[in-house]
């Protein structure tokens, strides 16, 4: 009842556009292999480490966490955005400077 009191999958699939945008204009950061969205979930290849993979992803991960608030999913060396419905265009603007001040970091 309430993501249909709250209006949460209008809200989500309002965001769509906005949420592809963004995390698509992360392309062009630091050891970004791939980038693919769906709806509000995010999928960012990043570049493996030369004979350590996943220890990008691992990395990059816990630096969003600690230090920034900002929690990501992994695999491996895929990051897992998936932002709650209950987010602005505000929240997926930071949660993407976030992302992208990490991939520069662990570059």
């Amino acid at each position: 009842d309430i993501y249909k009191d709250e209006g949460l999958f209008e809200r989500a699939k309002a965001l769509e556009p906005v949420f592809a945008d963004a995390m698509m204009s992360l392309k062009g950061e630091p050891n970004v292999a791939d980038i693919r969205t769906v709806g509000l979930l995010c999928g960012i290849d990043l570049e493996p480490m030369s004979g350590k993979p996943g220890l990008r992803g691992y990395e990059a991960t816990e630096r969003m966490y600690h230090d920034l608030n900002i929690y990501v999913r992994i695999a491996m060396d895929t990051l897992i955005v998936a932002p709650p419905l209950i987010s602005t265009e505000a929240d997926i603007a930071e949660i993407r400077d976030s992302i992208a001040k990490v991939l520069k970091a662990v570059a």
